[in-house]
């Protein structure tokens, strides 16, 4: 442990996922205080179980991250508790895979859409200008590795497309 995030304020947006459970574990075990959004309270108090030594360094949210109004409140609360964010990690993401995209019913691709490429939209518009105040901050968003590189299948193109469109959106707005 090298407590590079001791003092810091982590939020991560879709904490308790797969992904997003091992960047929570792996902000508090670098004594950052963290907050995460979540679907299901079950999943948050599993991870707060599993948070070992840093239970309480950890505070989550059930929060609809493409909502803006839900993520402007979330993050008026991380500020008047923390003072600052300095870091968001946007690990929110969804595929309903296994279906070719002329199968796919496009109320799954919306969802799809939402969740991958709202989610991120929503909150680098909500957390950018409290960090450009703060003069400081750090913004990651994840896409999956299909985002640049084809995994094969035709059950897979819709997925490499929608990734690839959500990266290419982020990767825009950071070189901006």
């Amino acid at each position: 442990m090298t407590r590079r995030f001791e003092g810091k304020s982590v939020l991560v947006a879709g904490g308790t996922g797969g992904l997003g459970r091992a960047v929570t574990m792996a902000f508090l075990d670098e004594l950052g205080k963290v907050t995460v959004t979540y679907r299901r309270q079950e999943e948050f108090l599993a991870l707060k179980n599993s948070a070992g030594e840093h239970p309480s360094s950890l505070e989550g949210h059930e929060v609809d991250v493409t909502d803006e109004s839900a993520v402007r409140q979330l993050i008026r609360s991380i500020l008047s508790n923390c003072g600052q964010l300095d870091v968001l990690v946007n690990a929110v993401g969804a595929y309903a895979g296994g279906t070719p995209l002329w199968d796919l019913d496009s109320r799954v691709f919306d969802q799809m859409l939402t969740l991958n490429l709202r989610s991120g939209f929503v909150l680098s518009r909500v957390v950018v200008p409290e960090m450009l105040k703060q003069g400081s901050g750090a913004i990651v968003n994840v896409a999956s590795r299909a985002a640049i590189r084809f995994l094969g299948g035709r059950s897979q193109r819709n997925r490499c497309t929608h990734k690839f469109h959500t990266a290419q959106r982020h990767r825009h707005r950071s070189e901006s």
